[in-house]
């Protein structure tokens, strides 16, 4: 999807972080952007900053565990612009915590936000992305805990191999029906947000490898080379215990 001038992008929460760098990037690609966040003070302060910077920008108060608020989202977008090219889905909070002694109401808060509202922005914005019958993209941000695993962040972990899968199915089943529509997981190590103390990575770097993600429908996407050697053992170690599969016609 090379010309994103003229189109429309909605992310989630998009106040802060990842989300809002990534609205800050595209704009200046010149596309119209729906910016969506829970927290309308800081959702208002957001949209404030990118039309200081010449940005066509909806706000809009949304609640990603929501399925009836995600859709009201969509079609805010499709209200105002006539039509949605590029969906973000970047809403994101984490816990930490031994997996056992995680309350249960803190699993669901955690997967609630972090799977099942990525779930609710594939159902409300794809179906609009194939009504335009031209290209499209889905941009599902996960983590490197969809591929690196760090001990106390189990639902965190649980939801992000999640987005990992459902990007990677959802690529898939667009192929099959023939659309046009890329879809790209991206997996950022530390990154600054309200999420991630002051000093990690900023988010202008996921920003850019977003927008070229796009640009280049880059199906995996990472913005550095953290845990990259334990990546690689891990998945190295996943593929070659395929070698000690017992045979039952031999046993």
């Amino acid at each position: 999807m090379e010309q994103l001038a003229g189109r429309v992008a909605v992310i989630t929460g998009g106040a802060n972080g990842i989300g809002l760098a990534t609205a800050r990037a595209l704009a200046a690609e010149q596309m119209a952007v729906v910016v969506s966040d829970i927290d309308p003070v800081a959702l208002d302060q957001a949209v404030a900053s990118l039309e200081a910077h010449g940005g066509e920008v909806l706000g809009v108060v949304a609640d990603v565990t929501d399925p009836a608020s995600v859709e009201a989202l969509a079609e805010a977008a499709i209200d105002r612009f006539g039509a949605l090219h590029v969906a973000v889905n970047n809403a994101g909070i984490v816990n930490r915590g031994l997996t056992w002694e995680i309350e249960l109401d803190e699993w669901h808060r955690i997967v609630d936000v972090d799977l099942w509202g990525v779930i609710h922005g594939v159902r409300s914005f794809v179906p609009r992305l194939l009504a335009n019958s031209t290209e499209g993209h889905v941009v599902n941000v996960a983590s490197m805990a969809a591929v690196d695993v760090v001990g106390q962040l189990g639902p965190y972990t649980v939801a992000k191999h999640g987005v990992l899968g459902l990007s990677d199915v959802l690529r898939a089943d667009l192929v099959k029906v023939g659309a046009p529509i890329g879809v790209s997981v991206v997996m950022p190590g530390l990154t600054q947000s309200k999420m991630v103390p002051i000093g990690t990575r900023p988010a202008s770097g996921v920003a850019a490898n977003i927008v070229d993600a796009i640009k280049k429908d880059r199906s995996y996407v990472f913005s550095d080379e953290e845990s990259e050697e334990r990546v690689a053992a891990r998945l190295h170690a996943i593929i070659a215990a395929r070698d000690d599969v017992l045979d039952s016609k031999d046993s």
